[in-house]
Order: structure tokens, then sequence, then C-alpha cells
């Protein structure tokens, strides 16, 4: 990872530079907003009021929580995250987040999407037992698990340059572009964990004194703020890793005033073209001469099953992604799943387009000497593998592919 340069902590939430970038946007709207349609006007408005309310929340966090070490992150809960500020109280809104941790799901959610980076995943089975620890009321264990995952993932994200959490100054902890690196956030908490402890100490500590602990100087950090402090910093580190990697990408151009309006009508324009959406129905014309694509690329799927042409069966099947498979290895799949399944017999019944880029196609098939009713699902995608409403540019494909999903048992026509 490349060495990112040095950020200098922000003092509000709104100084962050995709915030601000959102700020000049919005103001450029509605500079131009009698260009706009009322009911655009109107979706603008309430991006800035939403904009305001999510920048007030954090820096009313750090208002309150900032100067006890907690850091406002990525994952947490906004609504939830509004209960706790919604108070004068400092310590009355530290109980309630620690009690917001403690909630079925609050930690489980943000551990299992640590599996994003490849210098943590080995230690997610640590982080899972120190999450046990923490529910059953271990907290001691708990701390001392996370503050080592915390050390060794920050030593493996760079393995040019080996640095653990705790040799790194506070300087470097300033998040990019992220609430964490509120001037109040990570990097004023990494204060505290670099403290040094030299002399043995029994009296209860509520900081993520990470030297004293971890050498053994600071004996009574057995409670749950400690505890949850540490996942709290956990994540937060995770937020950090997250903008060092953002950081040291490329910067793209900024797109112009007029492409900005012109990028967010025609998301708009989409949205109402969704929202506009009917539902709808109808039976194929066997004798027509234009059949609807989904009907063709059903005919044709079915065709190359009847004729075990498996290139061409496989050549259907959805894949995630824009990466796609060679032909060659979707006609073994194609075989291994069909091949021991003749189809003899075949008719598309009714066409169902339940949303604007999936369909269903329900149909006859006479499999291996038994008939079934059943529906084929398509879905409409783009060339990047991306979902594409029946208006916009791509291809039908089968989504649910494997034949044990549409031959089922309850699908056989037991009455010819």
């Amino acid at each position: 990872m490349a060495v990112a340069p040095q950020v200098i902590p922000y003092g509000s939430a709104r100084d962050l530079p995709s915030v601000q970038e959102m700020e000049q946007q919005l103001a450029a709207f509605k500079l131009f907003g009698i260009l706009l349609p009322e009911e655009q006007r109107k979706r603008v408005r309430e991006l800035e009021r939403e904009h305001k309310r999510i920048t007030g929340l954090v820096d009313a966090f750090y208002a309150l929580l900032g100067t006890r070490n907690w850091v406002f992150t990525g994952d947490l809960n906004l609504p939830a995250i509004e209960h706790v500020v919604d108070t004068d109280d400092a310590e009355a809104a530290e109980a309630r987040l620690i009690s917001y941790y403690k909630e079925d799901g609050r930690i489980t959610f943000p551990l299992r999407r640590l599996h994003r980076f490849s210098a943590m995943r080995l230690r997610i089975g640590l982080l899972q037992k120190a999450l046990a620890d923490y529910e059953a009321g271990r907290y001691y264990s708990t701390v001392l698990v996370v503050l080592s995952v915390m050390d060794g993932f920050v030593n493996d994200l760079d393995t040019a340059a080996r640095q653990g959490l705790h040799t790194r100054p506070a300087e470097d902890m300033v998040a990019w572009d992220s609430v964490a690196g509120h001037h109040l956030g990570l990097s004023h908490a990494h204060q505290s964990f670099l403290k040094g402890f030299y002399k043995t100490d029994d009296t209860e500590v509520i900081e993520l004194f990470r030297n004293g602990i971890m050498h053994g100087t600071l004996v009574n950090f057995d409670n749950e703020v400690v505890a949850t402090k540490a996942w709290n910093r956990l994540f937060a580190v995770a937020d950090w890793a997250d903008s060092r990697e953002r950081q040291a990408k490329p910067a793209e151009l900024t797109p112009t005033l007029r492409e900005s309006l012109r990028q967010w009508k025609d998301t708009q324009d989409q949205k109402t073209r969704i929202d506009e959406w009917q539902p709808y129905e109808y039976e194929p014309e066997p004798a027509a001469e234009e059949l609807s694509e989904v009907v063709q690329t059903s005919r044709e799927f079915l065709e190359s099953w009847e004729k075990r042409r498996w290139g061409p069966v496989g050549a259907n099947f959805m894949e995630l992604g824009s990466a796609r498979s060679s032909v060659g290895k979707l006609a073994v799949l194609a075989k291994d799943l069909y091949g021991a399944l003749e189809l003899s017999e075949w008719t598309i019944l009714r066409v169902r387009h339940v949303a604007a880029a999936v369909a269903h196609t329900d149909v006859e098939l006479l499999v291996s000497g038994t008939m079934y009713r059943t529906d084929l699902r398509w879905v409409r995608v783009d060339d990047s593998g991306s979902t594409a409403a029946e208006w916009e540019s791509g291809h039908w494909v089968l989504s649910q592919y494997g034949p044990s999903l549409f031959l089922k048992p309850e699908s056989a026509v037991t009455e010819l």
C-alpha cells in the first residue's frame, strides 16, 4: 500500500472533501432550480435536509463523545445514533452508545464486513471468539484480543514498511474524507492509545490505554466501557484503512456543472420511469414474425437444451459482475446440469414481466418422460452484469439456471 499524504483533521463533518463537493452541487442545483420541474426541486430540498441532518449528527456525536475517545464510524446506524446523542449529558450518551453496541447484530454486521480486507481475514476467527467473550461479559479477554488484532492488522496493511498500530503517531491516524477523520475522531482517541504507563496501577480505567493494558501495568480494565471502546476503535481503524486506499487512487476529474446537472437529471428520469412502470403479461403468438426479446431468448434456450447443444445452453446462464466464463467452461457446466435430463417437448404458455428488469416465462416441459408446468426466471443485464431496465441496452439471462430450481416435484403434472 502506498504511503498516504499527511491529512489535517477536519474541524467538522462539513469540512470533508466529499461533503464540500456535495454542498457545491446542491448550491448549483438550487441556483438553476427554476429550470427543473417542481417534483425534482422538491427532491433537491429533501436531499439538502438529509445532508444537513447527517453532518449535524456527526458533529453532535463528537461534541458529546469525542473527548471520551469514541469515534463515529461508517457502520453506525444513523436513526439509532440520533437517540444516542439526543441528550446534553455525555455520560448518558456514552451509556446509550454502549447499549447500542450490545444490541443483537450491532457488532456482528461490521465484523462480517471486515472480510473485505485481506490483512484481516486470518484474524476474523479471533474476533468471533472475542465477540462471544464480550456477549458473555468476559471483557478482559475481548480487550486483549481486539487490541492484538488491531496491531497485527495495521502491521500487515503495508508489507513494504511494516508498522503496527501502536507505533504510529496520532497524526498518521487521520482518516482522509471520513467521519473518523474529525479532529475529535480517531487521531484524537489514538493519543490515549499511545499514552505510556510505567508503574503498576489497579485503579479502574475506562479508556483504551493500549500501552498500560498490553504491558500489564494497568490491571483493572475488565469492564464494558473499555471492551466496547475496543470494538469501536477496531471499526474506526477499518474506516482509516479504507480511507488510505481511496486516497491512494488517482483523482477523478470533477464533472462540470452542466455534466452534474445532466447526470442528476438522468438519474431522476430513470427513477421516475421505474416508479411509473407497471407489471404486464401476455401470451406469445407462435406464428408471430416478431417475438419479444424474452420470448426469443427463452425459445433459443429451450431449443438448445432439446438439441443438447451445451454451449448455447450455458450462454444463457447469469453470472455476477462483468467477468464472463469461457464458452467451454459454460458448456461443461451446462452438460453437468442438464446432460441427464432429456427435453423432448416444450411450450411457452405465458410471459409475465414482474419488474422492469425481471420476467418469468411460464412453460410446459416434457423432461425424461415427466411433464412439468413451471416457470423460467429471466433478468435483464447490461455488459457490466448490472441489471438493465427493458428500455435500456442489455440482454436477458436465466437467473435460476439450475434445473432443480424449476423442475420441482410439485411442478410435475400428474394427469395428462
